[in-house]
Parts: structure tokens; sequence; C-alpha cells
């Protein structure tokens, strides 16, 4: 049976963020939208495909995105209403209301998702697209209505926005959302049918395989093993019933898969060399960085990258661009295996944290002039900054200073 779901597009938010990060992925999101609404209606996310009982996507008709060097400097965002109206979407014009640009999607989409709460179908799942935290009381209510909350955001989003939804497709998921072949989500289809026959153990030990080694692989960050242990037993249910296949548990069952790289918590489950432990695994952080590190690593997931080495990192991140036409996906791969020749060892999904946030405080990566090693380490300590007082945590000058020593940047703080 089908989820009943609602999906609230906030255009500008979620297209801003790609083009700033890879405008390639941001022209696909927003030029091919059929095909990526499509995958998530039909990803196990959830554990069951999705209907989209109701799509709406709010836009600023006169919003646009800079291109400096191109035909008038500027994409419209009107350009891809026709492909969001093909791909079913509800299209909202939410023109600038105020002198400071601010346009009115927020509330619209705030009042469209609480006037569905009372309506006489009830949704199961409401999929949010933006990274804007003033959703989070919204949120709120829609966890206390007892419906799943999946946020759509490839920017960096406030632990108390994220900590209510069920769901989270992060920039990573989303590269993977967007690359994802339209045609090859039907898929999901035959492997729900199959959960509907009698169960067939080997079939059963052979889905569950399927489904773990897929998850981890796609998995940006550390794979929560409650959530991933519920979707195993829904997706997979011969494999709870056969008491997961007659080993001690989830975690033992996932264990005998042998997976590359693997390492388990109490908790959680990551892949060494592409992923950061959780926080609670970092026992000793605080010994090993000063305190404002320590507490920037705690609060805004500070990749754990000895003092020596940053600025070797923003090094090799500078030659990269100096050197390549940017790419993200290949810039991360590239950066790392660089790093790791060069006797640091650092995940893949820590260079990618790195390069976004660099990107987010202005050092492009795909400018006409790449940036220099301390333009790009400047870039990414003002980001972080911004972060953390986006939070309400406010570093002192002292612990200002002494985070731009750790990374090895010469800082002024204000």
């Amino acid at each position: 049976m089908s989820a009943r779901c609602a999906i609230f597009v906030d255009f500008d938010n979620v297209f801003t963020t790609l083009w700033g990060l890879d405008r390639n992925a941001a022209l696909r999101f927003a030029s091919e939208p059929a095909d990526w609404l499509q995958v998530l209606a039909n990803s196990c996310l959830t554990g069951e495909p999705r209907r989209w009982l109701v799509a709406r996507c709010y836009l600023n008709p006169a919003g646009y995105a800079p291109t400096p060097g191109e035909a008038n400097d500027r994409l419209y965002f009107s350009r891809f209403r026709p492909s969001l109206v093909r791909a079913g979407f509800e299209v909202i014009d939410c023109p600038v209301v105020s002198r400071g640009g601010k346009n009115a999607a927020d509330i619209r989409m705030v009042v469209d998702a609480l006037d569905l709460l009372g309506h006489r179908t009830h949704f199961d799942e409401f999929v949010l697209a933006s990274g804007d935290s003033d959703f989070t009381p919204l949120l709120q209510r829609l966890r206390a209505e007892d419906r799943r909350i999946t946020i759509i955001s490839p920017g960096y989003l406030s632990s108390a926005y994220t900590a209510i939804a069920d769901r989270v497709v992060d920039f990573d998921a989303m590269m993977d959302l967007l690359a994802a072949d339209a045609n090859a989500a039907s898929d999901g289809d035959e492997q729900r049918e199959a959960i509907n026959g009698p169960v067939n153990l080997p079939d059963s030990k052979a889905q569950f395989a399927e489904l773990i080694r897929k998850r981890y692989a796609q998995a940006g960050t550390a794979l929560n093993l409650a959530a991933l242990a519920f979707e195993a037993a829904r997706t997979c249910p011969g494999a709870k019933q056969s008491g997961w296949f007659g080993t001690a548990g989830f975690s033992a069952a996932v264990s005998a898969l042998d997976l590359p790289n693997v390492r388990f918590s109490q908790h959680h489950m990551w892949d060494s060399e592409r992923h950061e432990p959780p926080i609670a695994e970092r026992s000793n952080i605080g010994s090993e960085f000063p305190p404002p590190v320590a507490l920037l690593s705690r609060e805004l997931d500070l990749p754990r990258i000895e003092q020596a080495d940053w600025p070797k990192v923003f090094d090799v991140l500078s030659r990269y661009a100096k050197n390549h036409e940017f790419n993200l996906t290949e810039a991360t791969r590239w950066c790392r295996d660089t790093l790791a020749d060069e006797g640091v060892q650092t995940a893949r999904n820590a260079v990618g944290y790195i390069m976004r946030v660099a990107q987010f405080g202005g050092a492009r990566l795909d400018a006409d002039v790449a940036p220099e090693p301390d333009d790009i380490g400047r870039a990414f300590l003002g980001a972080v900054l911004d972060r953390a007082s986006a939070i309400g945590l406010t570093l002192s000058p002292d612990a200002e200073d002494a985070v731009a020593q750790w990374l090895g940047i010469e800082w002024l703080a204000e």
C-alpha cells in the first residue's frame, strides 16, 4: 500500500543553495523534476512507496541566480515553471513582498500544510524541501499530529530542525537522487510484490543483503541502526521473522555481510573511510582539541582533522581548483586520494564538508580565478562562525583566534 504524501518545495531556497555548490546539480533539480520526484516516490526511505496526493512548488517568478560572464548574467527561476508543471507540481507564485527581497513562500507553505492536517484525507507523510529552520514550529506541529516528516535540503541544517524529522535527504542523498535513473525506480514495485507473498528465507536473505549494501553505499553519514532495522523489517519481513537469520540480532546479521570498512557502535554503523564517526563516539575530542575547536566539532560536526593537516587540506582544494574543471563529486574523490598520497588520512565526507562550507563562505572552486589556500581557509572559518552564530553559539575573539590558529590561517577577530 502506498503512503499518502504531500510535498512542498521552497524552490528559491533549494535551488540557490544547490547553485552555490554544484550548478549542474541545480539545473538537474529544476529542469528534470519529474525524474527525481518519481525516484523519491519509489525509494525505500519509508519502507513503502509514496503517492503524491499534493505536490506544490513555491517560486518567486522574478527570482534569479547570478551567472557572471553569461548573457544577461541572470538565470530567472520562471524559466523552470514548464518543467515543474509537467512534473505534476502546482506552482504557486510567491513574489517579493518586502524591500529586503523576502517573499512569502515560507508562510504560504505553513498555511497550506496546516490546512492539510484537517483535510478529510489523512496524509501519512509531509515532505518539506527547504533548509529554512523557521519551519521548526511547523515540524513540531506535524510531529504532534503523528505524521511522518522528511526534509530535503542540500544546505546545513540546524539540529533543532533535523531532530524533529524522521528522514533528512541531505546534499549527498540529493546527489544520488538527482543521478538516479527514474526508469529504474519501478524495481521497488517488484520488491514490494515479493513482500506480500509467502516468505522464502533464501530470497529474503538475498533481499536483506541487497538492501543493507545499498543503504551503506548510499549513506553520506553514519546510519542509525534502529531506523535501518525498521526499514529492513518492513522490506524483508522474513529477516525479522527468522530472528535475523538465526543470528544474535540485527547488528549481527549486518556484520555477517562483511561490509567494507564498517564500524559499529550501540546505535550506529558507518564506513570508516567515508564517514565521520557519530558525535557520541568522539569521547576523547575534548582532550585532543582546544576547547573552542571541540565545541564546534560537537555542535557543527566540524571534521576531526589534526592541526598540522588543515593547511594541507586547504592547499589540495586550491590545487584542484587551479587544475581541474570543477565537479563536486569528482573533487571530493580527487582531494581525498591526493591527501592520502601525501600522508593525510581523512574521509571523503569530511573533504566534502570543508569544500561546501568554503563555497558558502565565498571561496568558489569553480571561479575563473581559483582561490588560494589562505582564501579557502578564511572563507571556511567565516562560514563556520556564521553557522555557529545562527544557532546561538557566539565565540569570543580569543576563541576565534584559537580556532584560526588550529586551522593554520591568519584571522582578525572582530
